[in-house]
């Protein structure tokens, strides 16, 4: 079964004894809500703080979020049968991402193993510090921000996933909630959570479509004049294209069903 200890959590997760499969899954977590039962097994996950004993500040913690499955698992040509767990693949693209120096959760540990016959899996990501998800700045922040401010926001949003997408990727599930955005205010910067359905995808424009397609639909704050302008820094066109206009269209069409 699959082990993986990332190098520069070890020592941290030896000082909380979180660095074996039975220790994590044994290791008593409050969950956000209750597992979500589907697949024909359960997954969960929870909020952890972790003491730094090596680090000089008082009281040094590193925040962690543990999920856990059992049972929880998908078909692939791999394993065709049986299924390999979901939280496979976000570790997978995970540690895609980080060889590729996009933001997203850096995985502290993730192991496979079975408990009483039945299949089951562990995945701990650092959470990310001093971001907030999209949902949760939009209608407030986007109220009390400058024009400058928005339009900054809506470039460095844009530019970021179109590189995620250049990368071969597709979210599948890119709703406002699982942006996050840090340094909102002067700088801001971009990170992806919620990579469990995320696959590579071998057209441009079908990753395109599907993602942004996604997040037109949630995202209610921005006026019509911005949405042109995320798409135009998206594509990196000054003016829209015949085949541009045709996925705007698209894009809307999708929204209002």
């Amino acid at each position: 079964m699959l082990t993986f200890v990332s190098e520069q959590f070890f020592k941290l997760l030896k000082q909380n004894q979180l660095d074996t499969f039975d220790k994590v899954w044994n290791y008593q977590v409050n969950w956000f809500e209750e597992p979500n039962e589907r697949r024909g097994g359960w997954s969960g996950v929870g909020k952890v703080a972790l003491p730094n004993k090596a680090s000089t500040q008082v009281d040094a913690k590193t925040y962690a979020y543990i999920k856990k499955q059992q049972n929880h698992g998908r078909l692939t040509w791999r394993h065709p049968l049986r299924g390999e767990p979901t939280f496979k693949r976000e570790f997978d693209r995970l540690t895609f991402l980080a060889e590729h120096q996009f933001v997203a959760p850096k995985v502290m540990f993730y192991a496979e193993s079975k408990v009483d016959g039945k299949q089951c899996a562990v995945l701990m990501t650092e959470a990310l510090d001093g971001y907030r998800d999209f949902s949760d700045l939009s209608f407030s922040w986007w109220k009390a921000a400058s024009k400058t401010q928005q339009k900054i926001l809506i470039k460095v949003l844009a530019t970021e996933l179109r590189r995620f997408h250049e990368l071969g990727l597709v979210h599948r599930s890119l709703y406002p909630k699982h942006i996050f955005v840090k340094n909102v205010d002067s700088s801001p910067e971009i990170a992806l959570i919620d990579l469990e359905k995320a696959r590579f995808g071998w057209l441009f424009w079908y990753r395109a479509f599907f993602d942004l397609a996604a997040l037109n639909r949630h995202t209610m704050c921005c006026r019509r004049t911005q949405r042109l302008a995320f798409l135009k820094t998206y594509l990196k066109q000054e003016k829209l294209t015949y085949t541009s206009k045709l996925l705007a269209r698209m894009i809307i069409k999708r929204a209002q069903r």
